[in-house]
């Protein structure tokens, strides 16, 4: 029974595909990103379309607009300004060999980015008719689907012996998604997912997939600059007001200090919770621009154990796999209202945000010392104001924020300075008030969210000598108020730097090295109070990359980690990781294997290692305890239309404690999963 499915979503192919992002820079930021966030599964589908898009329709730098290049997140803002001035003074480029006389613009750089644009004069955005439309848009339908191999679901289950932890639904995962584009100026999409253990038509899911979203925009003229209905996203200023997706945060790349606000954008991806639902329409007129946006979406909650029916915590897994996470579906309802004016002189924008939120029934969480400040209630406003000014090759930035126009403000303020092509360095201010809190911000931060957090950056990238580079920051932060497991005020500093030497295009290797130390709570008791203990996490990386010709490569890397507290023995880490990449002479076949070993003393000293997955889906499991793991990632094309991708991969855990684990851990520790992927194209 269980195979049905897998011969049922085969069914589903689609009509177009998208390139997929093969550059090696690219794929290294997305493992940074992910392995930086501390997270398994983080939603980069949005960054990733991006790329792809301009893979297969590249942008013409002779007239693509300045809004655009930034979504890109690979061109500074002192770099953008350097091409637009160009284009000013001089006109359009004639050779991609003329970028090299841009101040900031250096060759690796320029690389980098050749394969997203191009240089041509014809007419970019011709009129919007129906053969445009039919003719030239693209259409790409996918199908997703995963299995343990191993027969270890039911097992797995029956030892918690707790039917309100049993999952209603099998082990298998669904994903099917149809999308419609026409360049950037059109799309059209339904995506629907059906998580593992979620049920499929039956046991209180009766509408088959468990998560559904559709999305229509256009972006019609320059007045009428962007109209979305159905899920979309929002991304105001710096992110300290609402910015409802992923966003980079601390990093190496020294353009990622700054965010780059797309306003708005359809939601494509699977993420089931940050994301608004409803309408939301952009105005230009001359250098002015207005964004006004409606959402009503309901949102999974925790209902108080009493009589007042009052919300005691919002959640944001997404799953629905047992009877209790099934009851707190939906439970909270959520309206926003929101309008964002601004004002772009070229070198200069400026602008004014609120956002109005309201929920029901009312959320009033459970109060402790430490989050006394968070939001309770039904309502609340917050206002912003953001900036940007480039002066040459000097970039300033900010944002302020505030809770219903009082003392609970969030700010940030940041510069980043272009000493030349080849050295840059970059400073952040932010200081978060205890008590700010909005329900959708990505504001830079060491925590996890902009609240009660003061913090000092500094960045310093540059290229030294010919073939070697040096990216290097460090963060200074510290806690006004308490936090969970911290029961005083407390501080930290995080250092990181990383070596790069690449003598050819085929062979680069690098060397990081990140250190921070933060306080917690100590174990041990000092005259019957708690008192703060030093955390120390070190973490050492070497890793090579090889391309031996044309079809063959091979990576390598060796990682440790050390854990040192006050009041505890010191734990440490090591992974060693072995890839082999083969493509096939005539491009239509590729093959991924990788071989892990991994060794640590505990899930504290865990190491995180981004995984190649199929297009749109994103991977970086942590490792912990003593085992191996290993994978094969298959990508196959058949008539030059149909892309198949396959992935089949396990670990064998040599010690595991599985008293000392939860359920989501206990089933991913055991699995070995096989996950397919399809997708056709006209």
């Amino acid at each position: 029974m269980r195979y049905k499915y897998l011969l049922i979503y085969s069914l589903i192919f689609s009509y177009q595909l998208i390139a997929q992002v093969s550059n090696p820079l690219l794929q290294r930021r997305l493992e940074y990103w992910m392995e930086r966030n501390q997270t398994e599964n983080a939603d980069l589908t949005q960054l990733q379309e991006i790329w792809e898009s301009c893979l297969e329709n590249p942008l013409n730098l002779n007239s693509v607009p300045k809004e655009v290049l930034a979504s890109l997140d690979l061109f500074s803002d002192i770099q953008i300004q350097d091409l637009l001035d160009h284009r000013k003074k001089f006109g359009s480029f004639l050779t991609v060999y003329e970028l090299q006389t841009l101040p900031s613009w250096d060759t690796s750089f320029i690389q980098l980015i050749l394969p997203f644009v191009t240089l041509d004069d014809r007419l970019d955005n011709p009129p919007l008719n129906w053969y445009e439309l039919t003719r030239k848009g693209k259409i790409e339908a996918m199908t997703r689907f995963q299995h343990p191999i191993e027969n270890t679901w039911t097992p797995t289950i029956s030892k918690l012996n707790n039917s309100s932890t049993t999952f209603l639904g099998n082990s298998d995962y669904y994903l099917t998604r149809i999308r419609y584009t026409y360049q950037q100026r059109v799309s059209f999409g339904i995506t629907a997912e059906k998580d593992v253990g979620e049920p499929f038509f039956k046991s209180g899911n009766k509408n088959g997939f468990d998560f559904y979203s559709t999305h229509l925009q256009l972006k019609a003229g320059k007045v009428l600059k962007n109209i979305i209905l159905g899920d979309y996203h929002v991304q105001i200023g710096q992110g300290l007001n609402c910015w409802t997706s992923f966003a980079i945060g601390k990093s190496l790349e020294l353009t990622t200090s700054k965010k780059n606000a797309q306003v708005i954008r359809p939601h494509t991806s699977t993420e089931e919770n940050r994301f608004l639902r409803g309408f939301a329409s952009e105005i230009a007129y001359k250098n002015f621009s207005c964004l006004i946006f409606v959402s009503k979406n309901q949102k999974d909650a925790s209902l108080n154990s009493d009589s007042s029916n009052q919300i005691s915590s919002v959640l944001t897994t997404g799953y629905h796999r047992t009877e209790s996470e099934l009851a707190r579906k939906d439970q909270l309802k959520e309206t926003v209202l929101g309008a964002y004016l601004r004002y772009d002189l070229g070198t200069l924008h400026f602008g004014l945000a609120s956002v109005f939120m309201h929920y029901t029934p009312r959320i009033n969480s459970k109060l402790t010392t430490y989050n006394q400040f968070d939001f309770r209630g039904k309502q609340y406003q917050s206002s912003s104001a953001d900036y940007a000014f480039t002066y040459r090759n000097l970039l300033v930035f900010g944002e302020i924020s505030t809770i219903d126009f009082t003392t609970k403000i969030a700010l940030l303020q940041g510069l980043i300075l272009a000493l030349d092509a080849k050295n840059s360095f970059s400073l952040l201010y932010r200081n978060y008030d205890k008590g700010y809190e909005t329900t959708y911000n990505a504001g830079f931060s060491e925590g996890n969210t902009v609240q009660n957090e003061k913090g000092f950056y500094i960045a310093f990238t540059s290229l030294f000598a010919k073939q070697w580079s040096l990216q290097v920051y460090s963060d200074f932060f510290q806690f006004p108020w308490l936090k969970q497991q911290v029961s005083l005020p407390s501080k930290g500093i995080e250092n990181c730097l990383q070596i790069t030497w690449k003598p050819s295009k085929t062979l680069e290797c690098y060397v990081r090295y990140r250190d921070q130390w933060k306080e917690q709570n100590s174990s041990e008791l000092t005259e019957g109070l708690k008192v703060l203990t030093n955390l120390n996490s070190s973490n050492l990386r070497g890793h090579l990359s090889y391309k031996m010709n044309d079809l063959l490569e091979i990576r390598a890397r060796l990682e440790g980690v050390l854990i040192a507290r006050g009041d505890k023995s010191p734990e440490k880490g090591m992974l060693f990781y072995q890839d082999i990449n083969i493509t096939s002479k005539n491009k239509n076949r590729d093959y991924i294997l990788r071989f892990i070993l991994f060794d640590t003393d505990s899930y504290a000293s865990r190491i995180y290692s981004y995984e190649s997955s199929p297009t749109y889906q994103f991977s970086s499991p942590a490792f912990y305890g003593k085992g191996i793991r290993a994978y094969l990632l298959v990508r196959l094309t058949f008539w030059k239309r149909m892309d198949c991708w396959v992935k089949i991969g396990g670990a064998h855990y040599v010690t595991s404690n599985i008293n000392s684990v939860d359920l989501n851990q206990l089933i991913e520790t055991q699995k070995k999963e096989i996950n397919i992927q399809l997708r056709w194209k006209i």
